[in-house]
């Protein structure tokens, strides 16, 4: 069992708090700007102007969700953040006529896991997730997200050798400090490595277009509500692949971290987790942005941190939310480098395989070669569709895409088959 310095809902001096809502904050700001800034490009290509209002309802979107699963929802420190699926059903239905199809099918979509939860089914779903099957999500988070990393830190066409040598001294100083550093700086190493490194970067390898600012703008073109009410089959049917691909995230999100954390109510708190993410998603539909899914990473920071509190990431949903409405302060996120953004999240998901294997540890004491079979096949195939090329996805039927080429869903739906039929134990 994994001690944590804080519990789940043990408060803490408030320079801790401060410090842990600052690593969360900063954890979650990545994902964010990126998938963010990938959605505002594609309606937006020619308008930088609405690619940043894009950026600011995404914001307002994830700290209203994240705050409302942490006091009312799941209440688990677990990241809430804009899903990448969603985003690829949006850029599979590039044929739609009409944008608000897209986003209203998003809308729809958020309904139905409002209405999975509340007719109790998912009492059924959490079931599934053995130790077992949660030791091999913690798994296959890390590996099914090595091409982000791979993509952050080789970004850009020039001195990719040099941006290599920098991430590898980035990593390697966090984990000498890890080992030699004190406690309390141990803990929020993950903030000093952004601040540091990004400065050193930026002292090393300064490119002119820093300084090209792009325009700031307000939140008065926010659309609160659809202008048009518009329905396409074909594009709703596609995003019922996308939901579901969606839920067994947030499934795998809620029921690994319940176990991380020792938590006996994991129903509940499923239930009441998947509910908010249902509405979350029924109001980015609205807003017209990519709805809010809880993020699987959120183990890998529990671990390397060693904080499991719920109360700093409240402090850092508020920040979130307050941010949709600063522009220019979301402007400032983007001079943070993808290659500081890329190595410290390679550290954060070799925390996270640190903690697979510790959750796995019971069930590989006692070794036999169907258990093995059980982790490594999902493993493998999950990393394996992960790095697909993309002419493969092309070749893939717009409609089943979102599932087939997403790595992690791939991996899930492999272990909770080969550990509940495939390979199941004889009782």
């Amino acid at each position: 069992m994994i001690q944590f310095r804080y519990q789940i809902n043990e408060g803490m001096p408030a320079r801790q708090l401060i410090l842990f809502g600052l690593q969360w904050f900063l954890s979650t700001i990545p994902m964010v700007i990126i998938l963010g800034k990938v959605g505002g490009a594609f309606h937006y290509p020619q308008s930088p102007e609405l690619q940043l209002i894009y950026l600011q309802k995404i914001f307002f979107i994830t700290g209203i969700s994240m705050f409302v699963q942490l006091i009312w929802g799941h209440r688990l420190p677990i990241i809430t953040g804009p899903a990448s699926v969603l985003l690829i059903g949006i850029v599979a239905n590039a044929h739609a006529v009409a944008e608000t199809a897209v986003y209203n099918s998003i809308a729809v979509g958020g309904l139905l896991l409002v209405l999975l939860a509340a007719t109790g089914l998912l009492a059924i779903v959490g079931r599934l997730f053995t130790p077992k099957i949660i030791g091999v999500v913690l798994l296959l988070i890390a590996f099914t997200l090595l091409p982000t990393v791979v993509n952050l830190v080789t970004a850009g066409k020039d001195q990719v050798f040099a941006q290599l040598v920098f991430a590898g001294v980035l990593f390697a100083s966090m984990l000498i400090g890890q080992r030699y550093l004190p406690e309390a700086l141990r803990s929020t190493i993950i903030i000093w490595a952004l601040f540091l490194g990004s400065f050193i970067y930026h002292l090393c390898f300064f490119t002119p277009d820093l300084q090209t600012p792009i325009t700031v703008t307000t939140a008065t073109e926010w659309r609160l509500f659809p202008e048009t009410f518009a329905i396409d089959p074909v594009v709703m049917l596609s995003f019922v692949f996308c939901f579901l691909a969606l839920l067994i995230n947030e499934l795998g999100s809620i029921q690994t971290t319940v176990s991380l954390v020792s938590q006996a109510d994991g129903l509940q708190r499923t239930k009441r987790g998947v509910l908010v993410t249902g509405l979350g998603n029924l109001l980015a539909g609205i807003v017209g942005v990519v709805g809010p899914v809880s993020y699987s990473l959120s183990t890998g920071v529990i671990i390397a941190s060693g904080c499991a509190s719920r109360y700093p990431l409240i402090l850092a949903a508020v920040a979130l939310g307050i941010l949709g409405f600063l522009p220019f302060v979301i402007q400032a996120f983007s001079f943070i480098p993808s290659v500081v953004v890329g190595t410290l999240l390679f550290y954060m998901l070799c925390s996270q395989v640190a903690g697979g294997l510790g959750v796995l540890a019971s069930d590989m004491a006692s070794f036999r070669f169907n258990t093995g079979l059980i982790i490594g096949v999902p493993v493998m195939l999950g990393t394996v569709v992960a790095f697909l090329p993309s002419h493969v996805a092309e070749a893939i039927p717009a409609m089943v895409r979102p599932l087939l080429m997403n790595g992690f869903v791939v991996g899930v739906a492999a272990a909770l088959a080969m550990e509940h039929a495939l390979l199941r134990e004889k009782v």
